[in-house]
């Protein structure tokens, strides 16, 4: 993978204009335009017609409508793989955060098809999903039907109460044949790629992750994990990397290795450092990072069964009820792993240095993790949900603009690198097995007008994980554009406008 910028040969061509005014759909006036693939970086105006950037030049456009973007930076929208928040109101809050392509790549969606049925038509911002190896288990193994949207309706917890399979069955050969059945059946029904989240149930096979990673290969697809393992002692989560880095390298499929310091914690450049040997030897694989030092899980979580403490560091006081805001310990949390285990929970793992060792790292991407949000009585959040309504993580509301705080604070962290990161870097590595990424990611001409607008002196995120601050909306991001459509206008989010797309593969039989 290319980190180093290509020359700028294209500046003539792009500064190169007739001595008239051109028209156009819409125009951006006097940004600073920046461009992650080819660094360019100057003062320029921007002319879109029907969704696609038309014209980059010094000169002069005119448009039926003009957004004066003085002292503002024009960038790639950002583009997410790591969305659980897949709701009306999860995509409003990522709009607010400069988000234009929100996906949920590591645990995926099963039936495909339920999910893209769906949003076909009311979205917001563009959407897609991976197919979930998880839910394919439940599915297969729990007979629990995840209806395309498993994080919404109580999927989890209706396993629970049959032994939830998909989660502690081991390798049983009779169960492979159904289990391929259905992941292929995902990947024909235009899923991008094949989602592991096996961190979340260990007792699953490498076995049965070899074979199901196989069709990846024959689909001309790509692979994601949540690793094994959330442990910086023996077996740990490098011993997870290792394992799923073998598995790309086998079958020659690309694979994104999600939120890095999360799984690896004080091993975090050890792993760093073995993604990047693997990738100087010809694997293709990136890592991706978050820029909070706590994550989100549930209580009944593999990797927080008894002992949790020596592998991830903790104790039950480092774990934060999400829906009342409770800071539990030894005991309470096991009452709870017990007795509700569906709850979701904050839990401090990650320390700042190793956070920062991923954000700063080249050949990292980003992305936010972001979970479905829960209203106080539990129900899930509406579209018209006030902001600072809600209980969750608050990187689901402002982790992108955190960020580019991040990066306006810490002096080893470019602005450039850090719009690779939020944007091109992810569009480089899935654009040849998801050709809508070709145009996405870039501020060139002849790319989808997928952008972002933001005022980097300002830019930040609000959202904490406190009540009433959870789903505070970043500011600093005036405008953000879907597809040429600005759904982000002025700092609100248009409520009228769904210009969002489906990020999806070809359809098959």
């Amino acid at each position: 993978m290319a980190l180093k910028y290509q020359p700028l040969v294209i500046v003539a061509l792009l500064l190169a204009t007739p001595a008239w005014a051109e028209s156009h759909d819409l125009v951006i006036e006097n940004g600073r335009v920046m461009d992650p693939e080819t660094g360019f970086d100057q003062v320029a105006n921007v002319g879109i017609d029907d969704g696609v950037i038309t014209r980059i030049t010094s000169k002069s456009l005119s448009g039926e409508r003009t957004i004066d973007a003085t002292g503002l930076v024009v960038a790639p929208g950002f583009i997410d793989a790591h969305s659980h928040a897949q709701d009306a109101f999860g995509f409003r809050l990522y709009l607010r955060d400069g988000v234009t392509t929100a996906m949920d790549l590591e645990t995926g969606a099963y039936p495909v098809s339920a999910y893209y049925d769906y949003w076909d038509g009311r979205a917001q911002l563009n959407y897609g999903v991976s197919v979930g190896h998880m839910w394919a288990r439940m599915a297969i193994l729990d007979d629990v039907d995840p209806k395309g949207r498993p994080f919404y309706g109580g999927v989890i917890n209706e396993s629970l109460k049959d032994d939830a399979h998909w989660q502690t069955k081991n390798y049983d050969r009779a169960d492979t044949p159904a289990i391929l059945a259905g992941m292929e059946r995902g990947l024909k029904a235009g899923g991008l790629g094949i989602g592991f989240p096996i961190g979340y149930y260990t007792a699953t096979s490498s076995p049965e992750v070899m074979q199901v990673a196989a069709l990846a290969k024959r689909h001309d697809s790509f692979i994601t994990s949540h690793v094994r393992y959330l442990s910086q002692v023996p077996p740990s989560g490098y011993l997870g990397f290792q394992e799923m880095i073998t598995v790309a390298q086998v079958h020659d499929v690309p694979l994104l290795l999600h939120h890095v310091p999360s799984n690896c914690l004080g091993l975090t450049t050890e792993c760093l450092d073995l993604i990047d040997d693997a990738r100087a030897s010809g694997v293709n694989v990136i890592g991706e990072f978050y820029p909070y030092t706590f994550a989100s899980t549930y209580a009944n979580a593999d990797y927080l069964f008894p002992g949790y403490q020596k592998k991830l560091g903790i104790t039950g006081s480092d774990l934060v009820v999400i829906q009342t805001g409770e800071v539990l310990d030894d005991e309470k949390f096991e009452r709870m792993r017990t007795e509700a285990p569906e709850t979701f929970l904050l839990m401090y793992t990650i320390k700042e240095k190793d956070m920062l060792a991923a954000a700063r790292r080249p050949g990292v991407v980003f992305g936010s993790d972001g979970v479905a949000w829960i209203m106080e009585d539990g129900s899930d959040a509406p579209a018209d949900t006030p902001y600072g309504s809600g209980r969750g993580h608050p990187r689901g509301a402002g982790a992108h603009a955190r960020f580019l705080r991040m990066a306006r604070e810490d002096d080893a962290i470019g602005l450039m690198d850090a719009l690779w990161k939020l944007s091109y870097g992810l569009a480089d590595f899935l654009d040849d097995t998801i050709p809508q990424f070709k145009t996405r990611g870039r501020v060139q001409e002849g790319m989808t007008a997928d952008l972002t607008i933001f005022d980097p002196e300002t830019v930040t995120d609000n959202a904490s994980w406190e009540e009433g601050k959870n789903t505070l909306p970043s500011t600093g991001i005036p405008y953000v554009l879907v597809n040429g459509v600005p759904v982000v206008d002025d700092s609100r989010v248009r409520d009228d406008l769904f210009p969002g797309v489906a990020i999806r593969r070809a359809v098959s039989d």
